[in-house]
């Protein structure tokens, strides 16, 4: 319990799906509450959802809960116009500063951009932009505005990391206010702020720090593995080990895919012995669109779980909207949100502020299409962070002809064919229903462009899709549970990078855990960043003149070549994905070779398959089938068969 005195004071919880995370967190809190109800608490969550979950009918001051962004924001923000905090931001920045100032691509949006920052300020160099940047902020979105210091989702954290390095007194303002620490998800927690609760808690008895979570669902790049040294240091002897989510042979099976008894789960009593409407399947296709469709027809509300996206924005509609959004840098594969999350989120968690917005016009539009007038002025006068509240008060009759008549001429671009979101945009500011900030937000940004030039009628698309859906995508394999889940096995060679199929092969021919698994990944990772550093370049950048006819280089990757054999001998995940290559390449040291050792990429894309499989099988609590391609598992058939009954399928081929 929390509440108990520990000689350590860092905790690592265990938390795996369906494992009742959220309860015990809030008992503990209780606990605390009742037995120590001077201590203060500090609970961070990864979304407001999950804060305001944790927060229900938790009514001590004592407690204070809040999502990572929001407390990092909360902490450093009264420095934001300090002079060595603004010193700070403009010598992390200056480098790319300096590159959207020279706009060498000669981007149209950036010289507009350019030209609109010279008009205002008279000229346009890193001097000036230092000059005139009075105060930081946290602008809520996926891009930092470099001219204004609007940081991002994922610069305020590594921003706040830099400044507290460089002030440490900040983490007195972690350590001297709570006595208890609870990070939620920390699996997905950027190794920034991980490292800054670490040195608040450090050498303080005082403090108790628990990070809860489950390595599984550690299926994106927000932490890259700087902190495994220091997790080596929590204590890890309490741990959820009881399921309520799934049936008895479905844990039965999440067990036998972890192979960890360390993180065995046991179903509840009530679920032991249920029996499911069809056993635990793999079901080998020749055809596998139409195998799904037949067990549609059986089962008819089955959540279908593809780990690719396009086919599927293309059957709702939104396709060229989820295409914009996976070019943004700020979604790519290993960011905190990808395109799915800013895609499939009409709450106001959505972290990007363009989607969350089209989202919320999208509602508003439908309930005046079906006249619900006092539902669409309710949201607009509450909704102040995006429409003029000013526009839509109501003195008298002349006010609502005169909101009526605005809207119509909204509509009109609105039901228009082809009406672009950029339009309606557009309308919206020329009726004085948003703000010129609000307009000059999204169409200043050069990522949102494509956006703004898409249909209106694909967030419709979508939105009406996500309101009665019935197929989840990619990361969607990550979230709530369902009765009935089809796993569709798919690889990807692209973003993400995800290897189902070599990922069964190995899985099939050897007997290996997350934890080794991981323990390979991270250490590898490490060594090929010290190779890459001595060189001075990236591997897969060498060439026949900076290899072959550089002794120099050779010699560099000869002696790692040699350390990395003799730190792996006997380890049979690199011995069967690795060994060979470097084999190969001492024995004969060219560029072909080259370009096969040092590589993360196959290890990374087998171990994301590894998680993403485990998650994907954990979302279902009665009926769970995995759909396999018969082409792709040829080579190996019997050996996947035989290990997908050993750990408690059926197998229909």
């Amino acid at each position: 319990m929390a509440d108990e005195i520990k000689k350590n004071n860092k905790h690592l919880i265990n938390a795996p799906a369906g494992s009742g995370k959220t309860t015990y967190i809030r008992n503990q809190l209780k606990s605390i509450c009742i037995n120590k109800p001077e201590s203060r608490i500090l609970c961070i969550t990864y979304t407001n959802r999950a804060a305001d979950e944790l927060k229900k009918n938790l009514e001590s001051a004592n407690i204070t809960v809040s999502t990572i962004h929001s407390y990092i924001n909360d902490l450093i923000s009264p420095f934001y116009s300090h002079k060595e905090v603004l010193d700070l931001y403009c010598e992390m920045y200056a480098e790319k500063i300096n590159e959207r100032i020279a706009n060498v691509t000669n981007d149209e949006h950036i010289k507009k951009s350019n030209q609109y920052y010279t008009e205002k300020y008279g000229k346009l160099t890193e001097k000036t932009v230092h000059e005139n940047l009075l105060e930081i902020s946290y602008g809520e979105t996926p891009f930092t505005s470099l001219y204004t210091g609007k940081l991002s989702h994922d610069d305020l954290l590594m921003f706040a990391n830099k400044l507290i390095k460089r002030y440490p007194v900040l983490l007195k303002k972690i350590g001297d206010k709570y006595n208890y620490i609870f990070i939620d998800e920390y699996q997905d927690t950027s190794s920034y702020v991980l490292d800054i609760f670490y040195d608040a808690v450090k050498n303080r008895e005082n403090v108790q720090i628990y990070l809860f979570g489950d390595r599984m669902q550690q299926i994106y790049r927000n932490y890259d593995g700087s902190f495994e040294g220091k997790l080596k240091e929590f204590d890890t002897s309490d741990r959820l080990e009881v399921n309520f989510r799934s049936i008895g042979k479905i844990v039965s099976i999440l067990n036998n895919i972890y192979n960890d008894s360390s993180f065995e789960q046991q179903p509840t009593e009530s679920n032991a012995n249920v029996v499911p409407d069809i056993e635990p399947h793999v079901i080998i296709s020749s055809n596998v669109p139409e195998s799904i469709y037949t067990l549609q027809k059986k089962f008819p509300k089955i959540l279908v779980l593809y780990l690719m996206n396009k086919e599927k924005y293309e059957e709702i509609g939104a396709k060229n909207l989820y295409d914009a959004y996976r070019g943004m840098e700020a979604y790519t594969f290993g960011r905190k949100y990808s395109p799915t999350d800013i895609l499939s989120d009409m709450s106001n968690d959505n972290p990007d502020i363009l989607m969350k917005f089209l989202f919320l016009l999208n509602n508003v539009i439908g309930l005046y299409i079906d006249k619900n007038y006092g539902m669409v002025i309710s949201i607009c006068k509450k909704e102040i962070k995006y429409f003029d509240s000013s526009q839509f008060k109501i003195k008298k009759h002349a006010d609502k002809k005169s909101i009526k008549n605005k809207f119509d001429k909204i509509i009109e671009i609105y039901e228009k064919d082809g009406c672009l979101i950029r339009e309606v945009i557009e309308s919206l500011f020329d009726n004085g229903f948003i703000p010129e900030k609000v307009k000059n937000d999204f169409e200043e940004n050069i990522e949102y462009q494509k956006v703004l030039d898409i249909e209106m009628k694909e967030v419709s698309n979508l939105a009406n899709y996500l309101s009665m859906p019935h197929i989840s995508t990619q990361h969607g394999v990550k979230g709530e549970s369902h009765t009935s889940v089809i796993f569709v096995a798919s690889d990807n060679g692209n973003t993400p990078n995800v290897r189902m199929y070599p990922f069964f092969e190995l899985w099939s021919e050897l007997e290996f855990s997350l934890p080794q698994f991981e323990e390979l990944f991270y250490s590898y990772k490490k060594i090929i960043e010290e190779v890459e550093k001595e060189l001075g370049m990236k591997v897969s950048k060498l060439t026949a003149k900076t290899h072959n006819k550089n002794e120099k280089n050779k010699t560099i990757l000869s002696k790692y070549s040699k350390q990395v054999l003799e730190k792996y001998q006997g380890n049979l995940l690199f011995e069967a994905l690795c060994k060979e290559d470097f084999i190969a390449y001492l024995k004969k040291p060219n560029v072909k070779n080259v370009q096969k050792i040092f590589k993360i990429t196959e290890i990374e894309g087998i171990l994301t398959a590894y998680k993403l499989f485990y998650v994907g099988c954990s979302r279902a609590r009665k009926n769970l089938i995995i759909m396999v391609e018969k082409n792709k598992i040829m080579n190996f058939k019997e050996k996947f068969v035989d290990k997908a009954k050993k750990i408690g399928f059926t197998v229909l081929s």
